[in-house]
């Protein structure tokens, strides 16, 4: 799956009212229902001196996936949406932690 197809699976979560943390739990909740493999991570986002710490991110098939970093960051070069890592502007450091899918009652709540 490379980004567009993620971009088109995620890209409706972005609208949930949620911080970092909690949309990247629906962000692993839905790649865990495609059985797409996936690391959730808990670091730093640097960008031209700017620094979000802490913050959530998820990454799968070579791409960062952050809803959250561009708004934070108040820069269009941050990234939004599934990014390849290639392509990224800003500096991501982390270490890769567990976060459980969700059960679909609480996400149909999340998403309303």
């Amino acid at each position: 799956m490379n980004d567009p197809q993620l971009s088109k699976l995620l890209d409706d979560l972005d609208s949930a009212h949620l911080a970092d943390d909690g949309l990247s739990r629906l962000v692993v909740t839905r790649l865990a229902e495609k059985r797409i493999p996936y690391q959730a991570m808990l670091g730093k986002v640097k960008l031209d001196g700017k620094v979000i710490y802490p913050h959530f991110w998820v990454e799968a098939n070579g791409c960062v996936i952050d809803y959250r970093a561009r708004p934070q960051l108040d820069d269009e070069r941050a990234p939004h949406g599934a990014v390849p890592r290639e392509q990224l502007q800003a500096e991501y450091e982390g270490l890769e932690i567990v976060i459980d899918p969700l059960p679909k009652y609480l996400v149909e709540l999340i998403k309303h």
